[in-house]
């Protein structure tokens, strides 16, 4: 009999004469049956998540992911028993177990890069990471989506909702959120082009024309409503829900200092235990910082209580001519100079801050979830930080005669500070101002 007719399993090993490859396989320890009993869960997975709904694909196949970790340190010990036997021996190409190996390991290789570029999508991938962490990790997040619903224990910060707005405007809702430059240069290019054409076209173009321009504004009011949703700030997580998509989150103590950035001033992206994307965030800078302060001391945790300072009043002041914030408390008052924000930030984190255009006085509204004295450390940094003043209110006098959502002027040797509470803010105005002399 011809030797290409023989069985492949009798067939010798022209390296070891009179070797076959049922005596190698034997001589493997069962490591030959650990590598073909891997085929079928690597090719299983690896198809999983190739397709398009690769996620459901995961928790349709629950089994898929602990089976392969569970026979990973066996399959990695054959694979290289079997290819260190293979150099040691001279095998052939064609050996059957050793061709096994080879696309065993082809297949991890191509199975790692497709679970780190899938994990990459919802977190942050560690270089270097192995195939078993990745989609371990992978898994876990899978199974655990992101939740808009607020958490045992877990207080709400900050909500904006477009979709709720109680605005009276009859500006359409999409336009009513924040919208990137070259968006709102292309709404207003594309009127003013068709007024232009309306003067220079033959009647005869008119209406093709017309139509390319009404089918370029409708595609840009068509991003802009799908770039549109929710944003969620709570004591423990940021949270993002589009109106098409499943919501992401991302929890404030796993943001690094580097973790989040904005992007053409209308995009929040932000790294920690995973990836969030807001787009189109109305005040996103408003939103980024109370997200900075949020994720680090000392007001990591602190909304945890559910209590708000209420002992303190905030309000725009003007001491001389100079324009700032002032912060009514039972001791005194401090005031801080307006267009000191991020030197008032950096002074109450201890870090310098590459967020700009924003005021001091929402540093100081975000600070009254701390204990009093807590907050009123903060408002001391801030003072120094900024070049403020601090009176005390044995030193200074209270001046009335006007309602405090009118006026309130108090004097402190020779200067004055003058300025008026907003509604929210009147009734512990006057509390505080009961105890000052006059």
């Amino acid at each position: 009999m011809l030797s290409g007719a023989m069985p492949e399993r009798s067939r010798p090993i022209t390296a070891q004469p009179g070797l076959t490859v049922a005596d190698v396989e034997r001589q493997l320890e069962g490591r030959a049956e650990v590598l073909a009993a891997a085929r079928r869960p690597y090719s299983e997975l690896e198809k999983a998540l190739s397709s398009r709904r690769w996620r459901r694909a995961l928790v349709r196949r629950p089994e898929l992911v602990p089976a392969l970790v569970a026979e990973s340190q066996a399959v990695e010990e054959a694979l290289e028993r079997v290819q260190r036997r293979a150099a040691q021996e001279a095998w052939p190409d064609d050996t059957p177990v050793l061709k096994a190996a080879r696309e065993l390991s082809a297949r991890r290789e191509r199975l790692t890069r497709l679970v780190r570029r899938r994990l990459d999508v919802l977190t942050v991938a560690p270089d270097g990471v192995s195939l078993e962490d990745a989609l371990t990790r992978l898994d876990a997040l899978v199974r655990q989506p992101a939740s808009w619903a607020l958490k045992p224990g877990e207080v709400l910060v900050f909500e904006d909702d477009t979709r709720r707005s109680s605005d009276p405007s009859l500006v359409p809702m999409f336009l009513r959120q924040e919208v990137s430059p070259r968006r709102v240069f292309a709404l207003g290019a594309l009127p003013a082009l068709a007024l232009l054409l309306s003067f220079v076209l033959p009647r005869s173009m008119m209406v093709p024309v017309m139509a390319c321009l009404v089918s370029g504004t409708l595609g840009i009011v068509a991003s802009q409503l799908l770039r549109s949703g929710r944003i969620r700030l709570t004591s423990e997580r940021l949270i993002w829900a589009p109106v098409f998509g499943e919501p992401q989150e991302v929890r404030l103590g796993s943001i690094s200092p580097d973790g989040f950035r904005l992007e053409q001033s209308v995009d929040l992206k932000v790294e920690g235990d995973r990836r969030l994307h807001a787009r189109s965030v109305r005040g996103v800078t408003a939103v980024a910082l109370l997200v900075e302060l949020h994720r680090q001391p000392p007001l990591r945790g602190a909304a945890r209580a559910g209590v708000r300072l209420d002992s303190v009043a905030l309000f725009p002041a003007k001491l001389g001519r100079r324009e700032g914030f002032c912060v009514l408390g039972p001791q005194g008052l401090s005031f801080i100079p307006e267009g000191k924000g991020p030197r008032a930030l950096s002074a109450v984190t201890g870090r310098p801050t590459a967020l700009r255009d924003f005021e001091a006085d929402q540093v100081l509204d975000a600070l009254r979830w701390l204990p009093e004295a807590d907050f009123d450390a903060c408002v001391s940094r801030m003072v120094e930080a900024t070049g403020g003043v601090a009176w005390s209110r044995s030193e200074a006098r209270y001046v009335p005669g006007s309602p405090v959502w009118r006026r309130i002027r108090i004097e402190h040797r020779g200067l004055a500070l003058t300025g008026r509470v907003q509604w929210d803010q009147q009734d512990a105005a006057e509390r505080l101002l009961r105890d000052w002399s006059r």
